[in-house]
């Protein structure tokens, strides 16, 4: 496949027609598909796939989770909540995937992207709370919406939304945002 992309760069570069490469029906539309493919490609090409981003160390302690005063406990949204604690702990999302939903989301995501690998890509890069304490959880429908506030000494507080199903696992949750680079 680079060979034919190689090739095609080389053919269009030099301005050879296209019918010597490849024989095409019309030209014009197979240089216009060549230079999209091209174009799309040309980093991975010749840069190759981008290493993962290194794993950070783990921190020292797990956030402290409880709930606020008044509050009803739900013993799953604590369950969960505490697996995500120690999951944040040492950046590593693994142990929280068979508590995801088949139905999560991640608001904005492109939909040729799977929601669990950027919950994972996700747990590897943030910097976990040093308390989270959960100030609400509210029936609607089938789903629980638990709202809560990550706290750390050297951070605002943080008011984070997640939403479970009925079994305890996680429909959605706004503690991360997508953000698109281009170039």
């Amino acid at each position: 496949m680079k060979l034919l992309i190689l090739t095609l760069v080389l053919a269009v570069s030099v301005g050879l027609p296209v019918a010597t490469v490849s024989a095409a029906p019309d030209p014009t539309l197979y240089r216009q598909i060549a230079g999209a493919v091209i174009l799309a490609d040309l980093k991975s090409f010749f840069h190759g796939t981008p290493p993962p981003a290194p794993k950070l160390p783990p921190d020292a302690k797990a956030a402290t989770v409880s709930f606020a005063p008044g509050t009803t406990p739900d013993k799953q949204i604590l369950d969960f909540m505490l697996a995500f604690a120690e999951a944040a702990r040492v950046h590593d999302g693994a142990s929280l995937k068979s508590r995801l939903s088949d139905k999560y989301i991640v608001e904005d995501m492109p939909s040729e992207h799977a929601a669990a690998d950027f919950f994972m890509q996700a747990m590897a890069r943030i910097t976990g709370p040093e308390e989270i304490v959960i100030n609400s959880v509210e029936p609607q429908g089938d789903v629980r919406v638990a709202k809560m506030e990550f706290r750390s000494a050297n951070r605002p507080v943080k008011l984070r939304i997640f939403k479970f199903d009925a079994a305890g696992k996680l429909l959605s949750a706004d503690f991360f945002r997508l953000e698109r680079h281009e170039g």
